[in-house]
C-alpha cells in the first residue's frame, strides 16, 4: 500500500559523534592522515587480518564506541564547530545530462543457490570519457519493475564502469536471519544477514575507481547518488510491516556488503556483513570506520524520491543544507510510493535493498526522526 508524504513534530535529538575509540587488543598504527583531517579517517587504525569479526579479537566490533558514542542513533544536529567535517563534500550535478546513455537490460543474473555470495552472472559495461557524466548509468534486472540508476557529475577520466548481478542467496532470504532478542548479538559468524533479508537481486559495481583500493578493499569514486527499486513482491517476501512503517524507523535503506569483516576482503564470507551503503563513504563519516552495524547511519532518512532530494535543498542532517542540484556524500533515503531507496555515495561495491523486519526494530526500541519530502513528484 503506497502512501503520501506526511508531517511528523520534531523531536530535538542530539548524538555526539565520537572521535575516540576502544583499542583493539593489538597494536595498532596511528593514521598518518589523522590530525590533516579532523573527524575523517578513510583507513581503520587497526589491522583487517588479524582484528575482524571471527577471530579472537571480534570484541573490538562489538564496542559501540568505535562508530558512535550513543545509541542514539541518526539524531545529528549539525554544529560546524564540532562535525563540519559532515558539510565536507557536496557535488552539483545535472541529473538529466545522461549523454545518450541508457539502462542495461540485464538477463543474466547468476542464481546464488545457498551461498553463493561471490557468484555474478556477465557484466555489462560503459566506457566513459573524462568529460562524460555518470549519469544515465544502470541497469533493468528482468524482475518486474527492479533496476539501478545512478546520478552523478564527470568522471574526471576515462574508465570502464561494469555491472554484474546474482540473485539473492538461499541465506540472505526471510527465515535465515538471526532474532535479536534470542540473547544473542545481531550477527553470528555463519549468518551473512544478521537479522535482515535482502529484498531483490545484488548488484555488483565495480569501475568507477579514482584512487587505488584501500585496506578494507574499498575503492574510493566521485560523489554519485544511486536508487534501487524493488518489486512489491520481493518486499513482501521479507514480511515486514509496510514500507513507509519500515522507512519511519529506518529499516527500509539501501545496502553494501562490507566484505572486510572477516579480514579477507577479496571474498565474500559468512563472517562478512550486509550494512547501510553509506558506511562504506570515504567523505562525510566519522572516525574510525570499522562499519559492521548496519544501523549506523549518519542523519536521517529523507521520505521522498531521489529527484526530489537532488532538486531541493534539504540533507539528512538537522541543521545543514545543501542547494538545488547538489548531492551530499551520506544523504539517504526512499519513497515508498515508487519503491525505492537511495544513497549518496563515493565508492565501489555489492548493493542490494534491505529490509528489517520493524518488529524485531521496535522491539529493540530504534527510533528514527525522520524528513519527509514537502511535495510530491508529479
Amino acid at each position: 500500500m503506497k502512501h503520501s508524504p506526511i508531517s511528523l513534530p520534531l523531536i530535538a535529538v542530539t548524538t555526539l559523534l565520537s572521535t575516540s575509540y576502544a583499542a583493539p587488543i593489538l597494536p595498532t598504527v596511528a593514521n598518518p592522515n589523522a590530525q590533516l583531517n579532523a573527524g575523517i579517517k578513510t583507513e581503520a587504525d587497526f589491522d583487517w587480518n588479524t582484528t575482524n569479526l571471527v577471530n579472537q579479537n571480534s570484541n573490538y566490533f562489538n564496542d559501540n564506541s568505535n562508530f558512535f558514542d550513543s545509541d542514539v542513533r541518526r539524531k545529528i544536529n549539525y554544529n560546524a564547530s564540532e562535525n563540519a567535517f559532515l558539510n565536507a563534500k557536496k557535488v552539483t550535478i545535472n541529473r538529466h545530462d545522461k549523454g545518450g546513455k541508457s539502462r542495461k537490460q540485464i538477463s543474466d543474473i547468476k542464481s546464488a543457490g545457498a551461498r553463493g555470495y561471490n557468484e555474478f552472472g556477465q557484466a555489462q559495461s560503459y566506457s566513459l570519457g573524462a568529460t562524460d557524466t555518470v549519469t544515465g548509468m544502470g541497469a533493468d534486472t528482468g524482475n518486474g519493475n527492479e533496476k539501478f540508476e545512478i546520478f552523478g557529475g564527470t568522471t574526471g577520466s576515462a574508465m570502464n564502469v561494469s555491472m554484474a548481478f546474482r540473485t539473492k542467496s538461499d541465506a540472505e532470504t526471510y527465515g535465515n536471519q538471526t532474532n535479536p532478542n534470542s540473547g544473542n548479538e545481531h550477527y553470528t559468524n555463519d549468518k551473512l544477514i544478521g537479522h535482515s533479508p535482502l529484498v531483490g537481486n545484488v548488484m555488483r559495481l565495480h569501475g568507477m575507481g579514482i584512487q587505488d583500493a584501500t585496506a578494507d578493499g574499498r575503492v574510493k569514486t566521485n560523489p554519485f547518488a544511486l536508487v534501487s527499486t524493488y518489486t512489491d513482491a520481493d518486499f513482501e517476501a521479507t514480511f515486514s510491516l509496510s514500507e513507509l512503517e519500515e522507512l519511519l524507523n529506518g529499516c527500509l535503506f539501501l545496502g553494501w556488503l562490507n566484505t572486510s569483516l572477516d579480514g579477507d576482503s577479496t571474498t565474500v564470507t559468512d563472517g562478512d556483513r550486509w550494512v547501510h551503503a553509506v558506511q562504506g563513504n570515504y567523505d562525510n563519516m566519522p572516525d574510525n570506520p570499522n562499519r559492521h552495524d548496519m544501523y549506523k547511519a549518519i542523519g536521517n532518512p529523507l521520505a521522498m524520491s531521489l529527484e526530489d532530494y537532488i532538486d531541493g535543498t534539504t540533507t539528512s542532517i538537522e541543521g545543514l543544507s545543501k542547494a538545488s542540484g547538489e548531492i551530499r556524500v551520506g544523504d539517504h533515503g526512499g519513497w515508498a510510493d515508487n519503491n525505492s531507496v537511495w544513497a549518496v555515495i563515493d565508492h565501489n561495491s555489492d548493493f542490494a535493498v534491505i529490509p528489517e523486519p520493524s518488529t524485531y526494530a521496535l522491539i529493540g526500541g530504534i527510533i528514527c526522526l525522520i524528513s519527509v519530502a514537502l511535495r510530491r513528484r508529479k
